[in-house]
């Protein structure tokens, strides 16, 4: 009978089972997609800090710095997004609040922007 039945169906506690591999490669995937969830949500943080330099620079006031400014925010609203996002697909939890946090995210921000300016 063992050799009626497809591998598919093999002991899944046979370390070369197609079941186990599979399982592997699903851990491997999570783990890149965390790298890279961390990588985008640093990456939104550099950009956000590039504009609170822009916003304490003595020139903020000019239009160049403005229009900086606020590339750079939106820059970091859309990678700390898509952080998010892909944490909360890793995680499956949650999946509902990562557009509220990321708007958040956008209008603290932004918050913190016009605050600096106004000094």
């Amino acid at each position: 009978m063992d050799k009626d039945r497809p591998d598919s169906a093999a002991n899944p506690s046979d370390p070369a089972s197609p079941r186990s591999l599979r399982h592997v490669r699903a851990a491997q995937l999570r783990t890149r997609a965390l790298r890279w969830a961390i990588g985008k949500s640093a990456l939104g943080s550099v950009f956000l800090i590039g504009a609170l330099t822009y916003a304490l620079a003595p020139q903020r006031h000019t239009e160049q710095s403005r229009v900086w400014m606020t590339l750079l925010l939106m820059l970091s609203t859309v990678n700390v997004g898509l952080g998010l996002r892909t944490f909360s697909r890793v995680r499956r939890r949650a999946g509902r609040y990562w557009p509220i946090a990321t708007a958040l995210w956008g209008v603290l921000a932004t918050v913190l922007i016009r605050f600096l300016m106004q000094r």
